[in-house]
């Protein structure tokens, strides 16, 4: 079973080596990012292209992994600074704490050719 699971974690850290896979991910992020209730603040359109490039940074550090038989969002430094403001919200937008199912989920789609 380890052998498997591990096997599957390779397979995982590949795909997001790919940089259509990375693009794939920022943009189920930031499609799922419009849902969410927002402050009326007045550069809204400026923060959110600022979130969209730390989204995109954050794909190269992001790793999708089992852990105790369940799939698991794993990142690093601001990667996991930024995964942690999502999920508990902002001074302009609402916790998201579905995010780490939306980046599971990119993950596992193949990005169309």
């Amino acid at each position: 079973m380890k052998a498997l699971i591990e096997t599957i974690n390779d397979m995982f850290a590949e795909r997001l080596q790919v940089p259509a896979h990375r693009e794939l991910v920022v943009s189920a992020v930031m499609t799922g990012f419009t849902q969410l209730q927002k402050k009326p603040v007045p550069d809204l359109l400026a923060r959110t292209a600022k979130l969209e490039e730390r989204v995109r940074s954050m794909t190269e550090h992001i790793a999708l992994h089992f852990v105790n038989g369940r799939l698991v969002v794993k990142v690093a430094g601001s990667a996991e600074a930024l995964m942690n403001e999502l999920r508990r919200g902002s001074d302009w937008y609402a916790p998201w704490d579905r995010v780490d199912d939306h980046v599971v989920a990119a993950i596992l789609l193949e990005p169309s050719k």
